[in-house]
Parts: structure tokens; sequence; C-alpha cells
């Protein structure tokens, strides 16, 4: 009767640590799919961030024109109002303040540039982050495997720890003699 108890203990302890060997290592896998998905959320975010700054250089770009094609009115609605006055508009007076409307223009012009620049230089960095970020989940996931595979040899070596240990107890109180 102790002999198929003594089996039983053994074997259980066998399908013990080669049951945790195998959890060992879906879970490390699990965890690296779980890392190289949230890699691939922030490749796709850098993506994002990528084509936000372009935008934003784009629009930045129209918007300084429009500034230009604005200060451009302005002038010639100046110089015409000086014209109907019966103001020379070339020289003096008149010319001084169209000098002066355009420099306010090429201004704003240059201002709206660099808000763009600023806007374009946030997403850039958002980017570099999430470049970042992907390796830093990319090297989680490679750890979470490796640390899978340990974890399995870990639960085998126990596990053949514990199977040879009870087989070493069952041989000194007899069991398997006879």
């Amino acid at each position: 009767m102790a002999f198929p108890l003594a089996a039983a203990g053994i074997g259980a302890s066998a399908a013990g640590g080669l049951t945790s060997a195998i959890g060992s290592l879906f879970q490390g896998q699990a965890q690296a799919n779980m890392y190289n998905y949230q890699a691939g959320v922030a490749l796709a975010n850098k993506t994002l961030a990528q084509q936000d700054a372009n935008y934003s250089v784009a629009t930045g770009e129209v918007e300084a024109q429009q500034h230009g094609m604005r200060t451009r009115a302005e002038v010639g609605a100046t110089k015409v109002g000086f014209g109907a006055g019966n103001i020379a508009v070339n020289s003096g007076t008149a010319s001084k303040v169209a000098k002066s409307e355009i420099e306010i223009g090429q201004q704003n012009e240059a201002i709206t540039r660099a808000n763009a620049a600023k806007r374009a230089y946030g997403f850039n960095v958002a980017a570099a982050e999430d470049t970042a970020q992907a390796g830093a989940y990319q090297f989680a996931a490679l750890t979470s495997t490796t640390a899978g595979d340990i974890g399995a040899a870990s639960s085998i070596i126990g596990g053949a720890g514990s199977v040879s240990s009870k087989f070493l107890q069952g041989i000194q109180t007899g069991i398997f003699n006879g």
C-alpha cells in the first residue's frame, strides 16, 4: 500500500514542477506580447506626432503668407488713400507710413512662423518620447521572455529536486524495497 502512495507523491511532484514550468513560459510570453503591443502603440503615437509637427509647420507657413497678403493690401490701401489726398506716396511721411506697415507685417509673419515652429518642436519632443518609450517596451518584452524561460528552468529544477527528495525518502523508509 505504501508503494502506490509514494509513487503518486513522486508523480504529483513531477507534474507540479512541469506545470509550473509551462506556466512560467506562458506568463513570460504573455507579458512579452503585452509589451510588444504597447511598443506598437508608442510607435504609432510617434508617427502621429511627427505628422502633427509637419502639419503645424505647413499651417504656420500658410498663416504667414496670409499675413503677408493682408500687409500688402493694407500698404496698397494706405498708398491709395494718400494718392487720393493728392499726397506723394513714395516720399516723406507717406513713404515712412508704408515702410512701417511693411515692417509690422514682416514681424507678424515672423511671429506666426516662430509660433508654428514652437508647436512643431513640441510635437517632435513628443515623437522622441514615444520612440524612447517604444524602445523601453521592446526591451521589457525581451526581458519578460527571458524571465519566463528562467522561471521555467527553475520550476523544472525545483520539481526534479522534489522528486528526488521523495524518492530518497521512499528508499530510506523501505517503501521501494521488495
